[in-house]
């Protein structure tokens, strides 16, 4: 069962229309919220009335600073520094100021209009050096409940007071100054990474039903049990009376890990009695959540031979208004911007910067793109300088098998040298390019390397069930949510290879916090290396208890029963699972329960407190084609190679690294959050560009090795990020290979390419 292509369980109805999704579930008597949102970037509140909205005939809420029906306004899942509505004053264009609940979604439209809010405007700060200039205006006065994180060796949390620095994150190892002066050359370059929208295909979306003293929540949340807790705080209820439901979810990619509508949706049901759905639409998707921009520096310290000796960087992450998950962004992009190199000394500075944008969060790769971009150009930069051909001077660099990637982490567990040799042999490495084609037109080639530590935040523990029913058929229960990444197929495939028996009569149950086991989240590639073990667990739990039971009945050892196609097999005798049931437990329709609980361990010895569960890997070859008169930049060949260790579903693997790659693409060619006077004003879906299929390289190819050594079922590894991570230095490392420009700042625009064309010339 396992490796084998299984149809996804949720493909019929996804693909019929049949699926269930949060926007599509209705009750009796519910209401239609809608959000006020600031029109200011940066503004205190002088004053806010929402009686005109509340007369209006149909509303039944009117939600504001004034009424807040909670016992704390604020939350966060690292600082509670953002408010349901606005409550001092707006931090961003797209600040949430009121909301309002209506029987019909036009009259809560309309009573928006008629909410009064009186604003003092502050000055703006629209980009981190903006926000670091000294004596700049403070985002956030004060910062409530913040969450002090503990380090392991190398790691430190450095404070910061008066200014807009949310988090500093250090990581440190060897002696940096003495390397670099030890160092026959030393480069340094700067690089800036886009901001960007998540752009899953649903919205974010929430139905909030009081009912007494009790809450249920369904939404799209990517961690229900975490959103969970949160509420609960708001709210000041325990957690046995707060009840998440999940169904499917229409993508999410970071965007949908944390509070997004569920809050206001909550908040207005209590004040209406009644259910309330609210339900943002695209511009109100992009004035919710965005990927983080970047800007890093790196100073690297080389031998003659292209040795490396030491680097030290700089790391400054855009926050925008509200911190969200990118404490933990910014602390891995600390951890990884060294890259997958061996360098004696290192010296990372990571900075989080609040400034008044859209808030940042974590977004498909954690921060590892933003570096991965910086490093891997840098390093190309530092090959033409040396004058040593960049795949030698990777090779010349690169992590050994086994090899330690930082002391006491988890060692590399994957042969980088091969693998990178097999992507710079499927472009034509070395061979020479194609010169010049229809007289303008120049092609280039570019390679990269990159990896990540695998998973999010440190997590504590996973839990999961699995039954066999009475009738000898079988149902998964976990945490982990279906985001669109066929986690729920991958796991039952799981359950289905250790009780010997067909995918068909395995089912997972839907996921409702009030029922289903703990799970910390879905994110960063973490389900299948982390959530399967406790279903590998749980699987091999149920399969022990069925051949006890078997073997109590016939009073034989263990040894001498098996699963096997399906059956429980004792000797010449066969029966089916329900046979089997059947045998041990009667007509009382007993069930066997099996649990996988996998509790992870802080460790001090590790810089970020806690053991990687694995390497995820990204390499990535790029030919394009670059137009000299427009600066077009045009991807003819792309080649992506990650490893999953071991794949459980190969298809849908497949399917992951692809799709990765194409949000690299997009990062690279298209994709940035345009601010004009602090506002958004590419905040819809014509004028913000992602890749279309016309867009897609020629050809196209993408790899899945598997290499073993995974955390998870069978060696298992993440693997929906690794495709991500080089796309862009591979692009441009190609665009100075087809024109001998440097770009160091994506995406691509071909006004900045062409300008770059315009000043070599002019050298």
């Amino acid at each position: 069962m396992v490796g084998q292509r299984v149809e996804r369980i949720d493909a019929q109805e996804k693909v019929t229309g049949r699926g269930v999704y949060t926007g599509d579930i209705k009750m009796p008597g519910m209401l239609y919220g809608k959000v006020l949102r600031s029109p200011l970037a940066h503004a205190r509140i002088r004053r806010i009335d929402g009686r005109g909205a509340a007369a209006l005939p149909g509303v039944r809420a009117v939600l504001t600073r004034e009424n807040l029906p909670v016992a704390f306004p604020y939350y966060g899942s690292h600082v509670k520094d953002q408010a349901i509505v606005a409550v001092d004053k707006v931090r961003y264009a797209g600040d949430v100021v009121a909301a309002v609940a209506a029987v019909e979604k036009e009259i809560a439209e309309n009573a928006l209009s008629k909410v009064e809010v009186e604003y003092e405007e502050l000055a703006v700060m629209e980009t981190v050096e903006e926000a670091l200039k000294e004596g700049a205006p403070l985002v956030h006065e004060e910062i409530r409940g913040r969450r002090e994180p503990k380090y392991g060796r190398g790691g430190s949390y450095i404070m910061h007071e008066g200014n807009n620095i949310c988090l500093h994150f250090r990581y440190e190892r060897g002696e940096v100054e003495g390397g670099l002066a030890e160092a026959e050359f030393v480069f340094e370059d700067t690089f800036y990474f886009p901001s960007a929208q998540h752009y899953p295909l649903e919205p974010h979306i929430s139905l909030a039903n009081f009912d007494g003293h009790s809450l249920t929540v369904w939404s799209s949340a990517q961690s229900p049990f975490a959103l969970r807790h949160e509420l609960s705080q708001l709210f000041a209820m325990p957690i046995n009376r707060v009840r998440v439901i999940i169904s499917y979810v229409g993508g999410g990619f970071g965007a949908k890990d944390g509070i997004r509508a569920e809050a206001v949706a909550a908040a207005l049901s209590r004040q209406a009695g009644r259910p309330v759905q609210v339900a943002f639409d695209a511009d109100g998707a992009f004035k919710t959540i965005c990927q983080s921009r970047a800007m890093v520096k790196i100073k690297t310290g080389v031998k003659k031979d292209g040795s490396f000796i030491a680097r030290k960087s700089e790391v400054y992450l855009d926050a925008g208004a509200y911190a969200n998950n990118s404490p933990i962004v910014c602390q891995k992009a600390a951890y990884r911007v060294h890259g997958p190199y061996r360098i004696p000394h290192v010296l990372s500075d990571a900075y989080l910067v609040y400034t008044n944008t859209v808030p940042g969060n974590s977004y498909r790769g954690f921060g590892a793109p933003h570096v991965a971009f910086a490093y891997e150009s840098h390093l190309d930069m530092m090959a033409d300088r040396l004058r040593i051909d960049p795949l030698e001077l990777r090779l010349t660099n690169l992590l050994e098998k086994g090899e330690e990637y930082a002391p006491g982490d988890t060692l590399m567990d994957c042969d980088l040298k091969g693998r990178l040799r097999e992507v710079a042999e499927a472009i034509g490495w070395g061979k020479g390019g194609e010169g010049i084609e229809r007289g303008r037109i120049r092609r280039g080639k570019g390679i990269a390397c990159a990896v990540k530590d695998g998973g999010g935040g440190p997590p504590k523990s996973v839990h999961s069930m699995v039954k066999i029913l009475g009738d000898g058929s079988v149902l998964l229960s976990f945490g982990s949510v279906e985001m669109g990444q066929g986690i729920r197929t991958a796991l039952l495939q799981v359950v289905a290879e250790e009780l010997s028996v067909s995918a068909e009569n395995v089912r997972v149950a839907e996921l409702d916090t009030q029922y289903t086991p703990f799970d910390r989240g879905t994110n960063a590639s973490s389900a299948i290396s982390v959530m399967g073990q406790a279903v590998l667990k749980s699987a091999r739990d149920a399969r022990g208890q069925l051949i006890s039971a078997v073997a109590r009945v016939f009073g034989v050892g263990e040894e001498l029963v098996r699963l096997e196609g399906g059956r429980v097999v004792f000797g010449r005798q066969s029966f089916s699972f329900g046979e089997a049931m059947k045998l041990c437990f009667g007509e009382t329709e007993g069930e066997v329960v099996g649990r996988g609980l996998v509790m992870f361990t802080p460790s001090d010895q590790v810089p970020l407190g806690y053991l990687s569960p694995f390497w995820e890997i990204g390499i990535g070859g790029a030919e394009v084609e670059v137009d000299e008169m427009t600066g077009e930049v045009k991807v003819v060949k792309y080649v992506s190679l990650t490893d999953a260790g071991k794949m459980i579903n190969p298809l849908q693997c497949r399917g992951q690294n692809e799709g990765a790659a194409v949000f690299g693409l997009g990062l690279s060619l298209f994709e940035d959050l345009v601010y004009e006077s602090g506002k958004l004003s590419n905040s819809n879906l014509v004028d913000y560009r992602i890749p279309r299929f016309r867009d897609l390289p020629r050809e196209f190819r993408t790899t899945v090795v598997e290499e073993g050594g995974g955390p998870g079922p069978y060696g298992a590894k993440g693997l929906g990020e690794g495709g991500v991570l080089s796309v862009a230095p591979a692009v441009c490392n190609a665009v100075y290979d087809a024109v001998g420009v440097r770009i160091r700042e994506v995406p691509l625009k071909g006004e900045n390419v062409w300008k770059a064309i315009l000043a070599r010339r002019e050298k």
